[in-house]
């Protein structure tokens, strides 16, 4: 399935832009994370912890550089994937979605946590967060729901907007079992954001999301696509659209 098509003139990284804009955007995340702040509530409770190292602009090249020589399989996802439809979403780490095998040809990425379905790493400086094609939701994404990116250096494979919101609604109903509402608020907050924008039609990809899902969160996949497009109908709506 194809993306629908992108307005080019407000997104943070357009069609034909470097790779350097990608070093840039998890440069300024870096520079605006919590690490950076001083006197907060928790600082004081257990003292301050140690900064994390900048993200190094060329190790955010040789991520994206490394894969592409060696002809891995992988789609950008998460909120990189994200910067390619909207503008101004901020990421501190780039998503890819691969199979065990593919993250085999990249042995420089050092794995920090695994289970079945994902992973956690570091490249060098670069924090990563991989979804395994091992989950057949995320096998069907990579498979079918996918583009490519142009970037000035090369292509890149993305998720299109339609896997986009499949694997945020799928992930969802996890965030808030977990009380991760921060995360949980930025998908809901991307999922509006695509459907104001593409107008995506819906109803494959919910039944999609719930044909995978556990079986207590399918009842909760169409009240969350039906929260999105109210909070999409008065953006629009505002927007004049």
């Amino acid at each position: 399935m194809t993306a629908a098509s992108k307005d080019q003139h407000s997104v943070t990284l357009p069609e034909g832009v470097s790779l350097q804009r990608v070093a840039r955007v998890l440069l300024d995340a870096w520079e605006a994370g919590s690490h950076q702040w001083t006197g907060t509530p928790l600082q004081l409770r257990e003292g301050p912890k140690p900064a994390p190292s900048a993200p190094a602009p060329q190790d955010a090249l040789d991520l994206f550089r490394l894969p592409h020589e060696r002809q891995v399989d992988d789609r950008l996802v998460g909120g990189m994937a994200m910067l390619t439809y909207v503008k101004g979403r901020n990421t501190e780490d780039v998503d890819l979605l691969l199979s065990v095998a593919a993250l085999a040809k990249i042995p420089e990425l050092k794995i920090e946590e695994q289970n079945d379905f994902f992973a956690r790493g570091k490249f060098r400086s670069i924090r990563v967060d991989l979804l395994l094609t091992a989950n057949p939701l995320f096998k069907i994404v990579a498979e079918k729901f996918a583009t490519t990116h142009r970037f000035a250096e090369w292509e890149m494979p993305t998720a299109s907007i339609e896997g986009l919101i499949a694997l945020k609604l799928y992930v969802l109903p996890s965030l808030y079992r977990q009380f991760d509402m921060d995360r949980a608020a930025i998908y809901e907050n991307d999922i509006t954001m695509l459907i104001a924008r593409h107008s995506p039609k819906l109803e494959p990809l919910t039944a999609l999301a719930s044909q995978y899902a556990e079986p207590g969160d399918k009842k909760e996949l169409p009240k969350i696509i039906s929260e999105c497009c109210e909070r999409a109908k008065r953006l629009q709506q505002r927007a004049g659209r």
